[in-house]
């Protein structure tokens, strides 16, 4: 049993032993995995970090993208002129 393609999304890197892998590369390593592994991978594929599997350090960096409770991108920070007056 193996991950799903589909659960690796667009722009997430994914690295082994600090080297970047395909993913495909990354779907044949996971078919030897147990499920406690799965529950793992799919917590972390989405807030990101890294863990170590059978002596294999596995990273996971998730595609930098910050949106609002809505979905909309995030404008950043309103700027105020500290000198204008109320």
């Amino acid at each position: 049993m193996s991950i799903k393609p589909q659960s690796i999304r667009k722009g997430t890197t994914i690295k082994l032993d600090g080297k970047e892998v395909t993913k495909q590369e990354f779907l044949a390593f996971s078919e030897t995995w147990e499920q406690k592994h799965f529950n793992l991978f799919n917590k972390l594929i989405k807030q990101g970090g890294g863990f170590s599997i059978k002596g294999t350090y596995i990273q996971i960096i998730p595609p930098e993208k910050m949106v609002t409770s809505k979905g909309e991108v995030d404008g950043g920070i309103n700027k105020v002129d500290p000198l204008a007056k109320f």
